[in-house]
């Protein structure tokens, strides 16, 4: 497995030749920044960031092939559209775009099944603390129902999903072409696994540290 470090500026000698991978590890930003409040001069400060260091790379080893979404099915079409709903003027939309006018294309990561039984696995799980939910259950099943061994359940299924959208994903990214730089964008701490002969940077801008920050101090 191809190792993953941040990487300011790599000497052009030592990278040239390998294919890259530029990895933008990030937070569910939209929904955090409802959650907690958070300024969306810091949100556009990090995807700008990124669109900085992105064109840098790209100016030295050349155009991206493939753009690796997750949240996407591997068999899903999408387009410029979809990013819209951020703003044009949004300097996540400038970056999608610019990519893929520079001839970059979308491939999601995900597999449809286990996006929908993920889905399904966090919202039972979610609702499983629910008292009305608990009640429910020990009027059908009696009062002597294991709701506690239910939650343990549920997560042991939520954990081999897990495992199962990391291989699929790490697949989908291996199939990366030769002599083809991809960027993909992830949940930050998403375990996969990344192509051997493959230059893997990480870029993960200041903004991004002071947006994690921000959470945890609301969190407390």
């Amino acid at each position: 497995m191809a190792e993953l470090g941040k990487i300011e500026k790599p000497p052009v000698s030592e990278f040239k030749a390998k294919r890259k991978l530029y990895v933008v590890p990030l937070l569910p930003f939209e929904e955090l920044a409802l959650q907690f409040d958070l300024q969306n001069e810091k949100i556009e400060r990090f995807w700008g960031e990124v669109r900085e260091k992105i064109d840098y790379f790209v100016a030295i080893y050349g155009d991206i092939g493939i753009l690796y979404m997750e949240g996407i099915s591997h068999d899903e079409n999408m387009g410029i559209e979809f990013f819209e709903k951020f703003g044009k003027d949004s300097n996540h939309y400038k970056l999608i775009k610019s990519l893929l006018d520079r001839g970059a294309v979308i491939r999601g990561i995900e597999k449809g099944e286990y996006i929908r039984r993920s889905n399904l696995l966090f919202e039972e799980y979610s609702k499983s603390f629910l008292p009305e939910i608990k009640e429910f259950h020990e009027g059908f099943y009696g009062k002597d129902i294991d709701f506690d061994g239910w939650r343990s359940y549920l997560i042991r299924k939520i954990r081999e999903t897990q495992d199962e959208m990391s291989k699929f994903s790490s697949k989908i990214i291996g199939e990366l072409p030769a002599e083809v730089n991809g960027v993909l964008i992830i949940t930050d701490g998403r375990p996969v696994e990344f192509p051997q002969d493959t230059d893997i940077f990480q870029i993960r801008p200041p903004a991004f540290d002071e947006i994690a920050r921000s959470i945890r101090e609301k969190r407390k």
